[in-house]
């Protein structure tokens, strides 16, 4: 059994390493400019420019069943009202046509609850025995660059999420959104943002990325 828990950890390991050698791309388009200090794309609309970049493929250091991918916006009102940009307004839609809605903080630190992996059924999850896990969290302390994001940090969901709310005048907002989605698979994608949380008609700013392997 313990080789079966060691065997997925390796799995997810060599998963984790294919993600790396994926290239998320910028298309910058007639309205979107790209920006090469953070490979970022900028978009303006009546006075309220939205920039959006890739922020994590994959989110770590969660060891999920579904794989969580952000994306940071910054927001920028430079007009004189304020501005509400509603998370369900933000779409996330593939080269295959599969679109994901945002989710919120809430739900994210739901999937990344610490006991999860005790609570999730073998073989649903990559730790059976509670050995398994220290010595997984240990490995990944010890070979992290920042040893801490080696551990469980849910109020971090918190900090870096995109404030909820309007953005009032001449001010801007930043943070990230997250999606359940593995975006490694597809050819290329689009970040869209609608008028509102209906999602109706054109989109409002568009974000297209290629993926390249």
């Amino acid at each position: 059994m313990r080789q079966i828990s060691r065997l997925m950890i390796l799995l997810a390991t060599l998963w984790c390493c294919a993600a790396c050698s994926v290239k998320i791309i910028p298309q910058p388009t007639a309205t979107a400019l790209f920006n090469p200090a953070d490979s970022s794309l900028t978009e303006t609309h009546d006075g309220v420019a939205i920039t959006a970049r890739l922020d994590q493929l994959s989110l770590q250091p969660y060891q999920l069943i579904d794989n969580l991918t952000t994306f940071h916006l910054t927001i920028d009102n430079q007009t004189g009202e304020q501005v509400t940009i509603p998370s369900a307004a933000i779409i996330l839609k593939d080269a295959e046509g599969r679109q994901y809605r945002s989710i919120t903080p809430e739900r994210v630190r739901e999937m990344v609850s610490k006991d999860t992996v005790y609570l999730i059924p073998y073989p649903y999850v990559g730790y059976y025995y509670l050995e398994d896990q220290k010595q997984w969290e240990s490995t990944q302390a010890m070979a992290s660059s920042l040893p801490f994001y080696a551990e469980y940090h849910p109020q971090d969901i918190f900090v870096r999420a995109l404030p909820a709310g309007p953005v009032l005048p001449q001010a801007k907002v930043a943070g990230v959104v997250y999606f359940i989605a593995e975006l490694t698979s597809t050819k290329g994608f689009e970040l869209l943002v609608y008028p509102s949380s209906q999602v109706q008609g054109e989109p409002r700013y568009r974000f297209p990325f290629s993926v390249e392997q």
